[in-house]
């Protein structure tokens, strides 16, 4: 039984609610009041499948490796930017918010926020509970690392309203029951939206751009379609990826009872203060059968002169794009292995030092799309995507993250995801095409990506 009942009325809620009651009509506009309180930690995947049996849109957002989770529920106020400039436009709503936002601890008011990979992005049917950007301040947040967890209740103050009369409508939240589902098997169908020969065409016509000059690199996605005779279990699929992927962002919005899904690898960019990080990943390979294999396997991508340009191309855009801001840089000159399960990829961590304090949002607008989900340059790579992609992108691809009062968060690159919506499920991976590039090379690749989320998705 989950236990996260709100604290009863305190000196210091009432202050709060007094406080945000008077904001809201100075303002003359709502007020933000966000609550927050310590709480002994719980099973947050319980938590976030409550929500869900609820008929609440939620969003789960857990980086096993390192102990933390957050899971948001409903939305106090939720925020829809569009168009080319939705990171701008996200990043003054929120600044706008904050500033007449009320809280005891500036860290408790915190929004958890996703953007399709285009800014014409997410235009298809099944993509329209998303948009091209949400940024949403749940009603209920729950959070922990390193131990601590707690929990913040938020909600919009109206001018004019008493404090007396104040009210957060996650209370209903936390005593919502969890639905039990007993789960059966299900025969799975699975389907290319574009057939392998036409992908394969795709790639060679990728490759004849590349030899004229006109582009460096471009990343070409493929999606698969799954149709289960019963409806996809998104709970069960966080389950099985934080339990086989620990090393990876696990996430899902679910939104309209339509939930986008991953475990990704690629961070894009996570701010601390004036500490800037972020993971340059390009090149990949299979695993090895054996220890030995696996060596092998990866000394071979170590060397291979195609995946290692692919990999230089992202670094070089993203410490090109964080260095005017940075006082120091710390780039290094030769890229590790990161391995997971079921493939291995060229990674660089870069670190720095930011000359000011600059917010999450803003270095998300620099940094999206790296070479590594778009391509080089990336006005004539996005071009080419958009011409031999005859699907929508949606979220995948895009930015998923969190973000704080004091422009500290982080996002990742949804990749190795998943759209459910009942019995139907869309997949997405992709390839970096270059110079060199294979198609039958760079299908069985994207086919090694897809495995993971086909194995999360398996009913049988």
């Amino acid at each position: 039984m989950i236990i996260l009942q709100p604290r009863p009325a305190t000196e210091e809620y009432g202050e709060l609610a007094a406080r945000a009651c008077e904001a809201a009509s100075r303002r003359r506009e709502p007020a933000l009041l966000s609550y927050g309180y310590d709480v002994d930690a719980i099973d947050a995947l319980s938590l976030y499948a409550r929500a869900v049996a609820a008929g609440d849109d939620a969003a789960y957002w857990e980086q096993p490796a390192d102990g933390r989770v957050l899971v948001a529920i409903g939305a106090a106020i939720s925020m829809a930017p569009a168009g080319a400039n939705r990171f701008s436009d996200a990043a003054a709503a929120w600044g706008g918010l904050v500033d007449g936002a009320i809280a005891a601890d500036r860290r408790d008011i915190v929004a958890l926020a996703g953007f399709a990979f285009a800014a014409d992005g997410a235009r298809a049917p099944h993509w329209l509970e998303f948009g091209d950007g949400a940024m949403i301040v749940p009603e209920l947040l729950y959070r922990c690392e390193g131990g601590r967890a707690r929990v913040t209740l938020s909600v919009m103050v109206k001018p004019g309203q008493a404090a007396a009369d104040v009210r957060f409508p996650a209370a209903r939240l936390l005593e919502a029951a969890i639905e039990s589902r007993s789960s059966r098997p299900a025969r799975i169908e699975q389907a290319d939206t574009v057939s392998a020969e036409a992908w394969a065409g795709a790639v060679t016509a990728l490759t004849s751009e590349i030899a004229a000059g006109r582009v460096e690199k471009v990343v070409l996605a493929r999606e698969v379609a799954l149709r289960s005779e019963a409806a996809f279990d998104e709970t069960a699929a966080l389950s099985r990826l934080r339990g086989e992927f620990p090393g990876t962002t696990v996430f899902a919005f679910h939104r309209g009872g339509v939930c986008f899904i991953g475990a990704t690898p690629e961070r894009l960019v996570r701010v601390e203060g004036r500490r800037v990080r972020t993971m340059c990943l390009a090149g990949s390979a299979r695993r090895g059968a054996d220890e030995h294999d696996d060596e092998a396997q990866g000394a071979a991508l170590l060397a291979d002169a195609k995946e290692r340009r692919e990999h230089e191309l992202v670094v070089c855009a993203i410490t090109d794009a964080l260095r005017p801001l940075c006082c120091q840089l710390d780039v290094p000159a030769e890229p590790v292995l990161m391995r997971m399960p079921n493939v291995q990829h060229l990674a660089t961590p870069v670190e720095g030092t930011l000359d000011h304090a600059v917010s999450v949002l803003d270095l998300v607008e620099r940094l999206h799309p790296t070479p590594a989900l778009g391509g080089t340059p990336r006005a004539e790579a996005l071009r080419l995507i958009h011409e031999h992609e005859p699907f929508d992108r949606g979220w995948y691809g895009g930015p998923v993250g969190w973000i704080d009062a004091d422009g500290n968060g982080e996002f990742a690159v949804a990749i190795r995801s998943a759209l459910l919506r009942g019995g139907e499920a869309r997949l997405f991976a992709g390839c970096g095409i270059v110079a060199g590039s294979e198609p039958a090379r760079e299908y069985e690749e994207s086919s090694m990506k897809l495995r993971p989320m086909l194995w999360a998705l398996d009913q049988s």
